[in-house]
């Protein structure tokens, strides 16, 4: 409420209001991307191989879950929704470690035995030809 002689501040009311708008749609997003989340951690087991689909489906979520997090950590927020802003933040940050953790797991117990590595595919500049191969073939179709 506005006392007899103050000037009200459009702008940074304005401000306050997209703030608290754009908190919303990052809550709405962080629901869908944290259900999406649960369902890929589930399919994912310590140790285990993850298949091509399932690490693509990792990296657009660890992705988005870092996005989501830049775009909170911008909000000029006070009281309740500030300390929803952070809240929510930290949740963010949690799946973001979830899910950088369920990809990389089954590469750090590789890492860590270079005959094994060695023995699943010949590290010679095959991977590299593949891609000119590939690249090679778009281009033909093209």
């Amino acid at each position: 409420m506005q006392k007899p002689g103050e000037r009200s501040d459009p702008v940074g009311a304005t401000g306050r209001l997209v703030d608290t708008l754009t908190l919303q749609a990052v809550l709405d997003e962080a629901v869908i991307a944290a259900t999406a989340a649960d369902r890929l951690l589930a399919e994912c087991s310590d140790g285990e191989r993850v298949s091509a689909a399932v690490a693509r489906s990792g990296l657009r979520l660890r992705l988005r879950f870092a996005q989501l997090g830049r775009w909170i950590e911008d909000l000029d927020l006070a009281g309740r929704n500030e300390e929803i802003r952070d809240e929510c933040s930290r949740l963010l940050a949690f799946y973001l470690h979830l899910l950088t953790h369920a990809m990389d797991a089954p590469f750090e117990l590789r890492r860590r035995n270079r005959l094994t590595i060695r023995s699943d595919a010949p590290l010679t500049g095959a991977p590299a030809a593949r891609l000119q191969v590939l690249r090679d073939r778009l281009r033909a179709a093209a």
